[in-house]
């Protein structure tokens, strides 16, 4: 039998690419984790206080967002010309991430249809609704009958378990993380695994790293798990347990 495995991972972004100094007791334990990931970079190179209680633009979150499902390298590559109409007023350094995210309507970022607004501050429904996206659950539009509806996106975020930042008015880096540690704990749509998991598994999230955080845990071999019970629980079925997690291929085996 599987053990269901507790995986916690947190993200989020900003565009410096540069060393970061981090302010490990000032910092929150989801903006911490993002910042010992390598995933959260003060614009300045300080992770602190002050700088994940500042408000990300949609165009950061969205930043954050393709880093969350490693896209970001083949963003950053696009030579694509269409975009949107503001496009030109976001951050294009080594390649246009809005025309990426044009040409990529699946990943769930198209704006109000012609403006994708990039400057503006990113919403908590704004972002939630991105989130479902990623773990598979689509929003209904003209060409696509989805999941969910934009009017009651944040309902539907609340029943698959996304609403401990929904209620904040004014989003922050720091709100950022919670939510994505938040989607990062839940299953896929129609799978078994959370999204953390198929992530590291993908290797869209280094797994070395996610291991040493204690936020991804790998299954047992049989070096370090045993037989610890069984127990018949039908006429065909029986419920196996064992010392550690194992996968369902060396549990069956």
């Amino acid at each position: 039998m599987k053990k269901t495995l507790a995986l916690v991972l947190a993200l989020a972004m900003v565009f410096s690419t540069i060393t970061v100094a981090f302010a490990e007791d000032t910092l929150g334990e989801d903006a911490q984790v993002c910042a010992d990931l390598g995933m959260l970079k003060g614009e300045s190179g300080t992770v602190d206080a002050a700088y994940v209680a500042t408000a990300p633009t949609r165009l950061q979150a969205a930043v954050m967002f393709l880093r969350l499902k490693g896209l970001e390298a083949e963003a950053l590559a696009f030579t694509g010309e269409a975009n949107f109409a503001d496009g030109d007023l976001a951050w294009k350094e080594g390649g246009n991430l809005l025309a990426y995210l044009k040409a990529n309507p699946q990943l769930g970022w198209q704006g109000d249809g012609k403006n994708f607004n990039p400057n503006n501050p990113i919403t908590a429904k704004e972002y939630y609704k991105v989130l479902l996206e990623a773990l598979g659950y689509k929003q209904n539009t003209a060409e696509v009958v989805g999941d969910v509806s934009w009017d009651n996106v944040l309902e539907f975020a609340a029943e698959k378990g996304l609403a401990k930042v929904a209620a904040v008015t004014n989003y922050t880096v720091n709100d950022l993380a919670v939510a994505t540690v938040e989607a990062l704990k839940l299953n896929v749509k129609g799978g078994d695994k959370t999204l953390v998991a198929t992530l590291v598994e993908a290797g869209k999230i280094d797994k070395a790293a996610a291991v040493k955080a204690e936020l991804y845990k790998e299954a047992a071999t049989t070096s370090d798990a045993a037989l610890k019970a069984v127990k018949a629980i039908g006429n065909t079925a029986v419920e196996v347990e064992f010392t550690a997690e194992v996968e369902k291929a060396y549990a069956e085996n």
